[in-house]
């Protein structure tokens, strides 16, 4: 059973007392997406906290909106925005680009806006500080959030290398 919905829908910047439900939120991200977030004790789990704590509190190229109660209670929805380096060009001069990640809505509480609030919060933030080009990777349930934010396909393809195995990764045997 879910709590009821907050009574302020407005996006607020996150705070070190919403990390435990930064984390839980990444955890029903990675649900929505297929992966299985694993068990309380996950080793991802004990990272996630340090992570958030550092680009809330230590970061200003990082901004991270939530919605939900007060600091410290229940949050329904979350996102965050940070500033990428790459070579200048002549769409962003400086080289910055800004990045979209880790939307996510609670389950009960999904459809009635939060996403697009905290995107279009997140991408005023990134217009206040200078970067007009953002990017963002779009699951099949969030890509209508994003196209009505007027996000468009990229011409670019998205492309993965893990040098490394993953938990969830089986070698391949050379042939």
């Amino acid at each position: 059973m879910h709590s009821a919905p907050p009574t302020d829908t407005a996006p607020r910047p996150a705070t070190a007392a919403d990390v435990p439900e930064l984390v839980r939120l990444r955890a029903v991200a990675l649900a929505a997406l297929g992966v299985d977030p694993g068990p309380a004790d996950a080793a991802w789990r004990g990272v996630a906290p340090a992570w958030f704590r550092e680009r809330i509190n230590a970061r200003a190229d990082v901004h991270c909106l939530v919605v939900g109660g007060a600091p410290g209670e229940r949050l329904v929805a979350t996102g965050m925005a940070w500033v990428t380096y790459h070579l200048p060009r002549p769409q962003y001069t400086d080289g910055r680009r800004g990045y979209l990640d880790g939307i996510v809505t609670d389950e009960g509480f999904r459809g009635q806006g939060h996403a697009r609030r905290i995107v279009d919060g997140l991408v005023a933030w990134l217009n206040g500080i200078g970067i007009h080009y953002i990017q963002l990777h779009a699951s099949s349930d969030g890509e209508p959030v994003y196209k009505a934010a007027g996000f468009v396909p990229s011409h670019f393809a998205s492309m993965d290398l893990f040098t490394a195995p993953t938990p969830t990764s089986t070698p391949r045997t050379p042939a």
